[in-house]
């Protein structure tokens, strides 16, 4: 395959001048002079066959090859530059990279803290930035992960991009202690009749666990909605509510009273993954910080025995 004749400096021009409208503001953001700026636009023009820009009164506006050429611009510019930046080798003692990993705040709780403490000590002047996870991502995955280096979050939302398995986690149903109408385990009607409080996600995205129990036929009635996991289990104190909790985060509940509730169907697997954008590939300091989350999750305690009898309580102790 034979590339286009066109210096790749004149791209990041190009990217400044879609983006700016103006040759002195792009010239400014690229680092160049005015008449070099006007003169890489020139040679631009002469190669798309295009004026790209045309003045309109007091302003220049991108003609439709250039709106064209915008639309995909801003996304190639970030990736040749993660290709041409990229290093034979990465060193975490030395490094001073920022890293970015978008994650629920279940799995915040669960390995936040762990992964600060493995990543301050391999690499004491790296950093990380925890960002919630974008609902963009139901609509175009790849523009979200290429905005960050890795992507927490349960399987069954995501395919298609890279990933592999970190933790595994279980969907656990609980009341408060003090609900005596609940009773012990539930039947299938139970689960239509119960008031739940559940996670919000947008539409038409729904939990991996009530995507499980629809196929079943089993649909919740929401009564509250909170865009928090490790909130869930906490607002169903002093009320007849149910939530289904991952069990990790009920280690965060304090002193928050629970008792488990049994289901009529078994739940599938709750299993955590990391996901990111396929560019990330040829990085070795992604890889590096997809073998630290991995070596940081090995190091969680491992969920107690799944003990299906009705009447355990959310810290495991027979009532």
């Amino acid at each position: 395959m034979e590339l286009p004749a066109l210096d790749l400096n004149l791209v990041v021009v190009l990217h400044a001048l879609l983006e700016e409208r103006n040759v002195t503001r792009a010239g400014e953001q690229v680092g160049l002079s005015q008449p070099a700026t006007s003169a890489a636009l020139a040679r631009l023009r002469r190669h798309f066959d295009d004026p790209l820009l045309e003045r309109v009164g007091s302003h220049y506006e991108l003609t439709p090859v250039a709106q064209a050429l915008r639309a995909e611009l801003g996304d190639t510019v970030q990736r040749l530059s993660r290709l041409l930046a990229a290093q034979p080798r990465f060193d975490p003692a030395s490094s001073t990279r920022r890293f970015t990993v978008q994650c629920s705040d279940s799995v915040l709780g669960a390995l936040g803290a762990r992964l600060v403490a493995a990543l301050h000590t391999a690499a004491p002047g790296a950093g990380v930035d925890f960002r919630p996870v974008d609902p963009a991502l139901l609509h175009d995955p790849l523009a979200v992960l290429a905005d960050i280096d890795v992507l927490i979050m349960v399987r069954g939302l995501l395919s298609e991009v890279p990933n592999r398995d970190v933790y595994t986690d279980r969907w656990v149903c609980v009341a408060c202690a003090d609900n005596k109408v609940t009773p012990d385990v539930l039947t299938e009607d139970d689960v239509r009749a119960a008031r739940w409080v559940v996670p919000h996600t947008p539409s038409p995205m729904s939990s991996p666990a009530d995507a499980h129990l629809a196929v079943l036929g089993l649909q919740r009635t929401s009564t509250v909605t909170v865009q928090s996991f490790t909130a869930l289990s906490r607002l169903v104190s002093g009320t007849d509510l149910l939530t289904l909790a991952h069990e990790r985060t009920l280690e965060e509940t304090g002193a928050v009273p629970l008792r488990r509730i049994g289901l009529p169907v078994p739940m599938p697997p709750l299993i955590q993954a990391a996901w990111w954008h396929p560019s990330r590939q040829l990085d070795p300091g992604h890889r590096w910080l997809l073998d630290l989350i991995a070596d940081t999750a090995a190091t969680l305690p491992a969920l107690p025995e799944d003990d299906a009898a009705p009447n355990a309580s959310a810290d495991g102790e027979a009532r």
